[in-house]
């Protein structure tokens, strides 16, 4: 006679530590030793505390069950909040972050173990929760919702690895903030169908010199989903298959995980990016991998492969980006670094690789809109094509007004296009700067409202807070420009532009020196930057309000080299080589400037428009030098 198999209902909590494999690789038997005391003064006790039971423990990872739902739920919020305060005072990338899932569901026992579906479906929602995050099933969200003083993100129907049926996925809101609105309730879709993102509800975010409240979205979509069809691929859509360790040492293998798991992270922060999650990417690990089979399960567009090879203190890492559908390589590079502080390093290659992935991905799928009938373009299209434009092309007042044109036509589409409105933001501000305008006045106020409009519709994006920020500081709103930058810094440390951005505003406050090592901080970001032009011209600017006109000469040429439309590099060139008394050199610089769309004909115009209401008397003398220079290369005072 067959055993009667023993069953019961149980909550079932499957956690583990995020970018374990990287800390164990840097230092064996101190992360070990660590993890130890952790699991002795915190993790213990809380379970303890909550009555739940360690079923099992397997390296970084634990399974425990609960009699109460309710329990199992509180447990985890407590673990991840001492856990944070456990770890504050360690580096970033040092720190121990738990990622938790949690499910109740019929499970079998054996012994002292539990298996089946109620235990699975608690792994994968584990594997779907951000490091320090918490992922809850419908069941668990049942039971809990009116019970912990939490909001909850519905992360919809998700389709996970050896379950039969779709998954309904939650994020516990840490935080506290308000919760995205479910799937079928009222709110518009944001920046793209696909991800389908619907207003959360309102926050006060301490930004800008003020409380703004804004719309915070929910990334619905964010999950797997079980197609392989075109319609299911999200445009900037992600496999980051583990990076091959191609060392002597098969030990260091450690190190090539960690820059892939870097690499996952800094790509999810692209604004519109799904990035397969970790835990799935390294289910590939040490096999032999077929791009469009992994790409056509998974429901992406673009694999990310590459190679690892250390030897000694020197490193070599090679990169490919794949378009999956035609197997055509879209973007290769290759990175020789000396390997001093390993850490730095996997921070400087793979935001390196970030910032340019970012910049190729964008290419790549403005091409597949491009190589559409005009008639089939939606609104993310356009909102991306205008984007690049902006980005992309020379800095001139015909590539303002495409961009324009392509941003307007997105928002008539879809009025809550995040990326279109950020563009807009890009559109108003240049053409105040450089004036491109019949009232600049008017322009900085719409570019404003406009970037205003792009948070409140993305409140996570990197470039759009940065734009704002930029449009702030144009209309002479110094602090909540720095606000801005330093916000836009702060969700994504790989972003370069709000590194210009706050170089900038050093120049502002008089202090031109400071610019320089935040302008070379965006340059090692993206060495290939296409605003390079404008970059250059900022250094250049800064050496010469410093006194170094040599230099800025240099930097001026380097810039027009970039972009030779470029108005302020022609007027930087002029004004120094007037005061190193080069005039006929200085004279054919300020010809050439006044040639160009928005140019003014007098120095003191000229002071007004780059004094962009800066109040700092190191500033305002150093623009005196600016008008001497300027009058002495011809320019009418």
């Amino acid at each position: 006679m067959t055993e009667r198999v023993q069953r019961k209902l149980v909550a079932v909590l499957a956690a583990d530590i995020a970018g374990y494999s990287r800390l164990m690789g840097a230092d064996e038997e101190g992360t070990l030793a660590r993890l130890k005391t952790l699991r002795r003064v915190v993790i213990d006790p809380i379970l303890g505390g909550h009555s739940g039971r360690l079923v099992k423990t397997t390296g970084d990872g634990l399974l425990v069950e609960f009699a109460s739902v309710v329990d199992a739920v509180q447990c985890a919020i407590a673990l991840q909040k001492t856990l944070s305060s456990h770890e504050g005072g360690r580096p970033e990338l040092e720190r121990f972050r738990l990622r938790v899932g949690i499910n109740l569901g019929d499970v079998i026992i054996d012994e002292d173990d539990i298996h089946g579906d109620g235990v699975n479906v608690a792994a994968r929602l584990e594997a779907l929760a951000e490091p320090g995050g918490i992922c809850i099933s419908r069941s668990v969200r049942d039971h809990v919702r009116d019970r912990i003083g939490l909001p909850l993100d519905d992360l919809g129907e998700v389709q996970v690895k050896n379950i039969a049926r779709p998954v309904r996925a939650f994020r516990i809101r840490l935080d506290g903030g308000v919760p995205a609105a479910a799937p079928g309730g009222a709110g518009r879709n944001r920046l793209h169908p696909a991800l389908r993102l619907g207003l959360a509800g309102v926050v006060a975010l301490p930004l800008l010199g003020g409380l703004v409240w804004l719309a915070v979205p929910q990334f619905a979509d964010r999950p797997i989903t079980a197609a392989g069809s075109a319609l299911s691929q999200k445009r900037l859509s992600v496999l980051v298959l583990p990076f091959s360790n191609l060392s002597d040492d098969p030990q260091q293998g450690w190190f090539a995980d960690g820059i892939t798991e870097d690499l996952i992270t800094d790509l999810s922060r692209i604004s519109g990016a799904f990035v397969i999650a970790r835990n799935t990417a390294f289910t590939f690990k040490d096999r032999a991998v077929d791009v469009r089979e992994a790409a056509r399960e998974l429901g992406v567009r673009y694999v990310l492969e590459g190679s690892v090879r250390r030897v000694g203190e020197k490193v070599r890492l090679n990169v490919q980006l794949i378009d999956a559908q035609s197997a055509a390589h879209v973007w290769a590079e290759r990175f020789d670094r000396d390997l001093k502080d390993i850490f730095a390093l996997q921070t400087e290659v793979t935001g390196r690789i970030a910032r340019t992935l970012n910049l190729e991905l964008l290419e790549a799928e403005t091409r597949r809109g491009s190589a559409r009938a005009a008639g089939n373009l939606d609104a993310h299209d356009l909102a991306l094509r205008a984007w690049v434009t902006l980005l992309n092309k020379p800095q001139t007042a015909a590539t303002n007004r495409e961009g324009e044109a392509l941003a307007r036509q997105a928002i008539a589409l879809d009025p809550d296009s995040a990326l279109a409105w950020t563009a807009l933001t890009y559109v108003h501000t240049r053409a105040g700067s450089f004036g491109w305008t019949a009232s600049r006045e008017a322009s900085l106020r719409e570019a404003v409202a406009a970037g205003e409009r792009a948070i409140a519709l993305d409140p996570k994006s990197s470039d759009a807070i940065y734009m704002l920020g930029y449009a702030l500081r144009t209309s002479g709103q110094h602090e909540r420009s720095m606000q801005a930058m330093e916000q836009a810094i702060a969700l994504n440390p790989n972003n370069p532009l709000p590194y210009h951005g706050l170089a900038y505003s050093r120049i502002l406050l008089g202090r031109a020196e400071e610019a320089l090592p935040l302008l070379e901080h965006a340059f090692r970001l993206s060495p290939r930057e296409p605003l390079a032009a404008i970059w250059h011209w900022t250094a250049g600017y800064a050496q010469f309000l410093a006194g170094q006109d040599e230099a800025a000469i240099a930097s001026a040429r380097k810039a027009m080299a970039v972009n030779p439309e470029h108005p302020n590099s022609w007027w930087l060139h002029a004004a120094a080589a007037g005061q190193l008394g080069r005039i006929a050199e200085a004279s054919a610089a300020v010809e050439r400037y006044q040639t160009m769309p928005g140019a003014v004909r007098s120095a003191a115009a000229l002071r007004e428009r780059m004094r962009l209401g800066s109040d700092s008397e190191v500033y305002l003398r150093q623009l005196d030098r600016l008008v001497a220079g300027l009058r002495l290369a011809g320019m009418a005072e």
